[in-house]
């Protein structure tokens, strides 16, 4: 009888135990949920104090994959050759689709680098930075995952595609046109993430490179 009820209360004690565990986990989700909302609120209301300043945010211009081929050929080729001088404009529809260029606003830190187990490079920002697509395309999806968090990927209309984790709200939905530089998310903690930052992918045909080949971090 003495070890039974020694058992029952080893039992209460664990079941006790984990009670106070989940009870932690669920409030620390909650805190870590509100404070996602709070940080899109504020932008929200920034945002719209904008919109007639820009009320052209989702373009209807969306050209076909072959024609944004042949302009990031011509420029590829251009630049190849040198025949892209100093004293040469280049047309901006040319290299709107090429991503080269820093996806953040305001400043960060480098707090993790791209390698074969991690197919990405993360930048450390302040909760609300925000994200601008690095190239001129065509929002794939915008989806929840259990490591990544909000997470939103963009298909550049040629061998490019893109893709940025662990956002606080993304500001597109899925076939919605952006443009290279447009703000289209805020840099969040959701997902398997211990600190705010963002993390960035670039894929070539499906297949995720260093960014930093691509993207001048320096500028």
């Amino acid at each position: 009888m003495k070890y039974l009820i020694t058992f029952f209360l080893i039992v209460i004690m664990l079941v006790t135990a984990w009670f106070f565990r989940e009870n932690i986990r669920l409030k620390k989700l909650v805190e870590k949920q509100q404070m996602e909302l709070d940080i899109s609120s504020k932008y929200i209301k920034k945002i719209n104090q904008k919109i007639s300043e820009h009320s052209d945010k989702n373009f209807t211009l969306k050209p076909s994959a072959e024609r944004v081929n042949a302009l990031i050929d011509n420029y590829l080729n251009e630049k190849k050759d040198n025949k892209l001088t100093a004293d040469k404009e280049l047309i901006p529809e040319q290299i709107s689709y090429i991503p080269d260029i820093i996806p953040l606003k305001g400043e960060f830190a480098i707090s993790q680098k791209f390698s074969d187990k991690h197919t990405g490079i993360d930048l450390a920002s302040p909760s609300g930075s925000e994200i601008v697509a690095v190239a001129t395309g065509e929002v794939l999806s915008v989806y929840y995952d259990e490591h990544y968090g909000k997470v939103i990927m963009i298909d550049h209309l040629n061998q490019f595609t893109t893709l940025y984790a662990h956002l606080a709200t993304s500001f597109f939905e899925a076939n919605d046109s952006v443009k290279k530089g447009e703000t289209i998310a805020l840099v969040g903690n959701t997902g398997y993430s211990s600190a705010p930052h963002l993390h960035f992918e670039l894929l070539i045909d499906g297949k995720s490179v260093d960014p930093l080949d691509h993207i001048n971090l320096l500028k």
